[in-house]
């Protein structure tokens, strides 16, 4: 598959205590990529960047096998179309919403009803036409921004919390649509979300960004705290993690939630780590079970449905989890 972006070793300050550093990422065409990470965390400038609306200060951005610079990176803006957490809808009907960019790129009037249309007829807003689009619900509100972007053909839709404030059907909606515009219009999507197991399910490639560092890695069981050298453990301040060894500072640590094994006796194995917990929640997760675990700490770790149905699991079950310390991300 096409690399259509290639950041290396990207850095972008802002003068103050937070900046992106040292960001690799790359992302291939037609494929949906979700970022995750808390507020503040840095998602929206990593989009900025992503969009050609911010240029680093450091590191090299490739786009379409094409290093950018300060004096040409403005020119690229054209191929993305960037739809915001909240979209701002003018005055005036959902049509003339749509319509309005290829206006202004002074297309002919027929021309832009069929291409309004067909934007219309892809998303499923043609009812909503002549509805004034300022009184649209929240969900068919993000649709037309979708729809004012998708108009002018993107090669790149980006969409910053898409989900947000929405209820759970139109959540569903518009993911299918998200799918829809991959698979057929081979579109490239990034977006940002909080839901970890939403990016999971619905992006071919997920980044977490925690304090201006991005890692190709699923956030799931992130903990905070600090390493407690006498032990090589993590302190998490409940409960004490063992971390590879040759760690020399951390804040942060994450477990991949496929690495924890689940067992209703403890495990007499090389696994470093092994603590009883009772379970206290279930949740199908992309043909999987996503299974938390109370323990000093809540843990999560997903499993089959074969696994689930061996180890007779149900909430308030007694088990025990256990997982090495080479599947730990220390940062």
């Amino acid at each position: 598959m096409k690399s259509l972006y290639q950041l290396k070793n990207i850095t972008f300050n802002y003068g103050t205590d937070f900046n992106l550093v040292d960001v690799c990422v790359d992302i291939d065409k037609s494929n949906i990529i979700a970022i995750v990470g808390p507020n503040g965390s840095g998602k929206t400038s990593l989009l900025n960047i992503l969009s050609f609306l911010k240029f680093p200060h450091a590191g090299t951005l490739i786009y379409n096998e094409k290093e950018l610079a300060l004096d040409n990176f403005e020119k690229f803006r054209k191929t993305v179309g960037y739809v915001q957490q909240s979209p701002y809808l003018l005055r005036g009907t959902v049509f003339k919403n749509i319509e309005l960019g290829l206006k202004l790129k002074k297309i002919n009037k027929a021309l832009r009803a069929k291409k309004v249309s067909e934007v219309m007829q892809l998303l499923g807003i043609n009812k909503l036409s002549n509805r004034n689009a300022r009184n649209l619900s929240g969900g068919e509100a993000q649709k037309v921004a979708i729809g004012q972007v998708l108009a002018l053909d993107p090669d790149v839709l980006i969409f910053d919390e898409p989900f947000t404030h929405l209820d759970k059907d139109s959540i569903d909606e518009l993911e299918q649509i998200v799918l829809k515009l991959k698979d057929e219009l081979e579109k490239t999507i990034i977006l940002t979300t909080h839901n970890q197991y939403q990016a999971q399910w619905l992006a071919d490639d997920v980044y977490s960004v925690i304090k201006g560092k991005v890692f190709e890695y699923q956030m799931i069981n992130l903990f905070s705290g600090c390493i407690d050298f006498e032990n090589n453990a993590f302190n998490t301040g409940k409960q004490l993690i063992i971390i590879p060894e040759d760690i020399n500072n951390a804040e942060h640590i994450a477990i991949d939630p496929k690495q924890i094994v689940i067992s209703r006796n403890k495990i007499d194995s090389s696994m470093q780590n092994s603590f009883q917990g009772k379970v206290t929640g279930m949740a199908e997760v992309n043909g999987q079970v996503k299974v938390s675990i109370e323990s000093d700490e809540e843990f999560q770790a997903i499993v089959t449905h074969k696994a689930l149905e061996e180890l007779s699991l149900t909430l308030g079950a007694e088990v025990w989890i256990s997982f090495k310390s080479s599947s730990i991300l220390v940062f």
